[in-house]
C-alpha cells in the first residue's frame, strides 16, 4: 500500500503523548492516508499548532511530523477541524473521480545543454504526477480528521498522528 501516515484518536485520560512508541508498529490505526495524497494538503497543514513527543521536552510547532509522531491536543484541535472540513467541502464540489497534481518527478540525467531552461521549457526535465482518487472516499477520511479535531478541540481527546 506504500507509505502510510496513521491516525488515532485517543482519550487524554487513558493515554499519555508517548503511546506513540506503542502504536509505531500497528497497522490498524483508524484513518491512514497515503503520504503522496496527504501531501496534497501539506500547507494549509502548516496552520495547525502541534506538539513533536518525540524530542524532549515536547516541543510546539506547526504541521506534521513528516518522519515521527504529532500530537494534536486542544490547543490544535480547532484548527484541525476547520482545516478538514473545509477541504471535504471543497472536495464535494469535484467529479467523483478526482485527479489531483502530486509531486514533480524529475527525468535525469539530462544533456548539460539543458541546465538553463526557460519556464516554459521545464517540461524537458521532468512532469508532475497525477493523483487519482475516489471523490467520496477522500471526503470520507477528511470528514473523519475533522471529527477527530472536534472531539480533540474539546480538551478530552488528542490525535495521534504516526508519519512514515
Amino acid at each position: 500500500m506504500g507509505m502510510q501516515h496513521k491516525f488515532w484518536l485517543l482519550r487524554e485520560d487513558q493515554y499519555t503523548y508517548t503511546v506513540w512508541q506503542d502504536l509505531a508498529s500497528q497497522c490498524d490505526a483508524p484513518v491512514s492516508l497515503h503520504e503522496d495524497i496527504l501531501r496534497y494538503f501539506f500547507d494549509s497543514l502548516q496552520w495547525i499548532p502541534t506538539l513533536n513527543p518525540a524530542k524532549p521536552g515536547l516541543p510546539t510547532g506547526y504541521g506534521l511530523n513528516w518522519w515521527g509522531p504529532t500530537i494534536i491536543n486542544q490547543t490544535g484541535g480547532s484548527v484541525f477541524y476547520r482545516v478538514w472540513s473545509a477541504w471535504s467541502q471543497l472536495l464535494s464540489c469535484g467529479p467523483e473521480k478526482l485527479r489531483l497534481q502530486g509531486a514533480f518527478t524529475w527525468q535525469w540525467p539530462f544533456p548539460e545543454s539543458e541546465h538553463l531552461l526557460e519556464e516554459d521549457q521545464i517540461h524537458i526535465l521532468g512532469c508532475y504526477e497525477t493523483l487519482d482518487i475516489n471523490r467520496d472516499e477522500l471526503i470520507s477520511i477528511c470528514t473523519t480528521f475533522a471529527g477527530f479535531g472536534e472531539q480533540a478541540a474539546t480538551g478530552e481527546f488528542f490525535i495521534l498522528h504516526e508519519g512514515i
